[in-house]
C-alpha cells in the first residue's frame, strides 16, 4: 500500500507544472492602438509586437489597430482623435509623433542660411511640445495606457544619394526630450527607439558609410529597423525571456522546481534514453527573414527568446534529441547540462506551429494596410470634401487634385494611394471582417500542444 501511494505522488510530482513566467503587459480583451504618421502606418514593428504576444501569451486575445497616417503631425492626430483612435474605445494608446513636426524642410541646404529659419524651427518645435501635451491629456481623460514612445531617428550621417538635411535628427533629439518630459509628468511608460538606432547606426557606420537603420530617404526604416524597435519595445515593456525552460533532473522536483511556464510528464530513464512528454505554456518567436540581420545588432535571443532545454544527469557522449520522433539535433552531454535554447531550431514542431502565426500576422498587415490607405485618402484630400459621396464625384474631386500636384514631384504618389482608396472603399466592410477572421484564426491556432521528447545516446 506505501509503495502505491508513493507511486501516485510521484506520478502527480510528475505531471505538476512548473513556475510561470511574469503576466504580460498587455491582458486578454485589450484593444491597443498604435498612433502616428507613416512609420506607424507602416505597421511592421507594431505588427512583430502582435507576434511576439501571439506565441507567448496565446491565451491573452489582443487586438492592435494601426492609427497611422503618412505625413501625420501632432496637430492633425488631434484632428482625428475622435474619429481614428478613440471611436475603437482602446484599454491603451501608443504614440510616436515627430518625424514630421520638425519640419524636415527647413533644414534643406537651400534654407540652411535662411535668416529666420532658427526661428521657423524653434517654433515647430514649440508647436510639437503643445500638440503632443495635448493628445497626452486627452488620452488621460479617457482613463487609457499611455505608452509614449521617443521618435526615430533621420539619418543625417550616412553616405547616401538622397540629400541630407542636417540637422534633422538633433531636433528629434530633442522632440524625444519633451517625450520623455511628458512621460514623467504624466506617469505615462516610455520607450526610446531614438537613442537605440542612433547608436547602432553609428556603430555600423564605423565600418560602413554606406550603411544606415533607416531607409535610403534616410527617414523610414526597413524591416531591419522594425525588427530593433519592437525588440527595444518589448525589452522595454516586457522582458520575458522565456518561452519555456524544461529541466530535466535527479528527481521529479528538480523537473518542477527548476522549470519554467511547462509542464513535464511520463518521464523515463533506460539504457541511455531518456523520454518525457512536455506541454510548453509559450510558441518560440519565429524570426522573419529579412529581419534576421538584425539579430547582430540586438540581442533579442538571449532576452526574449529562449526556449531551453536542460539535462542535469547526463553521462559523457553525444545524444540526438527527438521530438514527436522527428529527429532535430545532436547535442553533447556537456551542451545539454548548460542549457540549449531549441527556439532557434527552426525545424522543431514548436517553431513551426509559430512560423504559421508568422504568415498570419503578416496577412493581417497586408489587409491592414489597405484600411490604412483608404483612412489615408479620407483624413487627407477627403478631408474637406463636402460634395456627393457617389464613387464619380468623389474621382472628379481627386483627379482635380492631381491636376495641381503635377509639379509637387509627388503626382505619382498621389495617384497610386487615390486609385487604391476608389478601388478598396466600396470594399472596406469586408475587408475590416477579414481583418477579425484572421484574428480569431491566429488565436486559434496558437495554442501550444503536448509534444515528445527523446534523447538518445548515439
Amino acid at each position: 500500500m506505501k509503495m502505491r501511494i508513493l507511486a501516485i505522488l510521484l506520478l502527480v510530482a510528475l505531471e505538476a507544472p512548473a513556475q510561470n513566467i511574469a503576466p504580460p503587459l498587455f491582458k486578454n480583451g485589450d484593444i491597443v492602438c498604435f498612433v502616428g504618421n507613416s512609420i506607424t502606418n507602416n505597421g511592421e514593428f507594431y505588427n512583430f509586437i502582435y507576434l511576439y504576444y501571439a506565441t507567448r501569451y496565446p491565451n491573452e486575445k489582443l487586438r492592435f489597430i494601426n492609427c497611422g497616417i503618412s505625413g501625420d503631425v501632432a496637430s492633425g492626430i488631434l484632428k482625428r482623435l475622435d474619429s481614428d483612435v478613440l471611436i475603437h474605445h482602446p484599454t491603451w494608446c501608443v504614440l510616436m509623433v515627430g518625424m514630421n513636426d520638425v519640419k524636415r524642410t527647413l533644414y534643406t541646404e537651400k534654407n540652411r542660411n535662411n535668416p529666420s529659419g532658427d526661428q521657423q524651427k524653434a517654433e515647430a518645435l514649440a508647436v510639437y511640445r503643445e500638440k503632443t501635451e495635448d493628445i497626452i491629456k486627452i488620452f488621460k481623460q479617457y482613463n487609457q495606457g499611455i505608452i509614449l514612445e521617443k521618435p526615430t531617428i533621420y539619418d543625417q550621417t550616412a553616405k547616401l544619394p538622397e540629400e541630407n538635411f542636417y540637422g534633422v535628427n538633433d531636433a528629434l533629439k530633442m522632440a524625444g526630450n519633451h517625450v520623455e518630459a511628458m512621460s514623467k509628468k504624466y506617469d505615462t511608460r516610455l520607450v526610446d527607439y531614438w537613442s537605440i538606432m542612433n547608436r547602432i547606426n553609428n556603430e555600423l557606420q564605423e565600418k560602413d558609410l554606406n550603411f544606415t537603420i533607416t531607409g535610403k530617404d534616410r527617414v523610414h526604416p526597413g524591416s531591419l529597423g522594425h525588427f530593433v524597435m519592437a525588440y527595444q519595445f518589448l525589452k522595454t515593456l516586457q522582458p520575458n525571456k522565456y518561452v519555456a525552460k524544461i529541466v530535466i533532473g535527479k528527481n521529479s522536483g528538480d523537473n518542477k522546481g527548476q522549470s519554467l511556464n511547462c509542464k513535464i510528464s511520463n518521464y523515463d530513464a533506460d539504457q541511455g534514453k531518456i523520454s518525457f512528454s512536455c506541454l510548453e505554456n509559450s510558441l518560440p518567436f519565429p524570426i522573419k527573414p529579412d529581419a534576421a540581420e538584425a539579430l547582430k545588432w540586438v540581442p533579442f535571443t538571449d532576452d526574449l527568446n529562449q526556449e531551453v532545454l536542460q539535462i542535469l544527469n547526463l553521462d559523457t557522449g553525444a545524444y540526438q534529441l527527438l521530438i514527436d520522433g522527428r529527429p532535430i539535433a545532436i547535442y553533447t552531454a556537456a551542451q545539454l547540462r548548460t542549457g540549449v535554447n531549441l527556439a532557434i531550431q527552426t525545424n522543431t514542431p514548436q517553431y513551426q506551429q509559430a512560423e504559421q502565426i508568422l504568415q498570419l500576422c503578416m496577412e493581417y498587415r497586408k489587409q491592414e494596410s489597405t484600411i490604412r490607405n483608404i483612412k489615408l485618402v479620407e483624413f487627407g484630400r477627403l478631408a474637406d470634401y463636402k460634395g456627393p459621396k457617389d464613387s464619380l464625384s468623389v474621382k472628379n474631386y481627386l483627379d482635380q487634385y492631381l491636376d495641381s500636384a503635377k509639379a509637387s514631384g509627388h503626382l505619382n504618389f498621389y495617384k497610386t494611394q487615390f486609385d487604391n482608396y476608389l478601388r478598396n472603399k466600396p470594399n472596406e466592410a469586408v475587408i475590416t471582417r477579414k481583418l477579425n477572421d484572421i484574428a480569431d484564426k491566429i488565436y486559434a491556432i496558437n495554442k501550444p500542444i503536448y509534444h515528445q521528447f527523446k534523447l538518445v545516446k548515439k
